[in-house]
């Protein structure tokens, strides 16, 4: 089992919806656990930490490597290996916590927002809500016209580790098909700036049942 962080909902039933926090490369559990004390009181939170560990601090879901002309290298099957693990690990935090199955809101960065779009389409029916944040759809995963479940990405246009080319090729389409996907695009980096998150929290707001 995954080491994790957990800040319990107030139970108004018996099986509490839940927020899954999942981590970009280099970084850890206690980083997106940060927004715990901003999310529904009403859902569990866990953050995940992913089982590399790196020579320079912090964590990996899948390696990553550099090509000589500086362009990041990563094996697929490393990746779907990642979303396997994650898979396995919600279903087991489901059973464990009591979270209420139809109810899952999948929140990721970077790497782990990537994973997300992979966990999402490979299994429709495990995630109400998608939350990635500076990440892209990648080519081997399997998108379907439509989404069954509702989506806010996000990302940078100064994203120096993921170019902002990736999200307008991979999400920027599906997006103009669908209106259950929200995507945004803010003056930054690879990071979240104040108002990337406050229109994150005013989504999530909105989209509670």
């Amino acid at each position: 089992m995954l080491e994790y962080r957990i800040r319990e909902g107030i139970r108004a039933e018996q099986a509490t919806p839940a927020f899954i926090l999942v981590h970009g490369y280099g970084s850890h559990a206690d980083d997106l656990f940060s927004f715990a004390p901003h999310l529904p009181e009403t859902h569990t939170v866990i953050s995940i930490q992913a089982p590399i560990s790196l020579d320079f601090g912090g964590y990996a879901w899948y390696p990553i490597s550099f090509e000589t002309e500086g362009k990041l290298k990563t094996e697929v099957s490393d990746a779907w290996k990642a979303v396997d693990l994650i898979t396995k690990t919600i279903d087991t935090l489901i059973e464990k916590h009591t979270l209420n199955p139809k109810d899952i809101s999948y929140l990721g960065f970077s790497q782990g927002a990537i994973l997300g779009w992979a966990f999402a389409f490979t299994y429709p029916n495990k995630v109400r809500r998608l939350i990635v944040l500076s990440g892209f759809i990648h080519e081997s995963v399997s998108v379907t016209s439509t989404t069954p479940f509702q989506v806010f990405a996000s990302h940078g246009t100064n994203d120096p580790v993921i170019s902002i080319d990736l999200p307008r090729t991979s999400i920027l389409p599906l997006q103009k098909a669908n209106p259950s996907i929200t995507y945004n695009e803010y003056p930054e980096g690879h990071t979240l700036s104040q108002q990337n998150f406050m229109d994150m929290l005013e989504w999530i707001s909105k989209t509670n049942l």
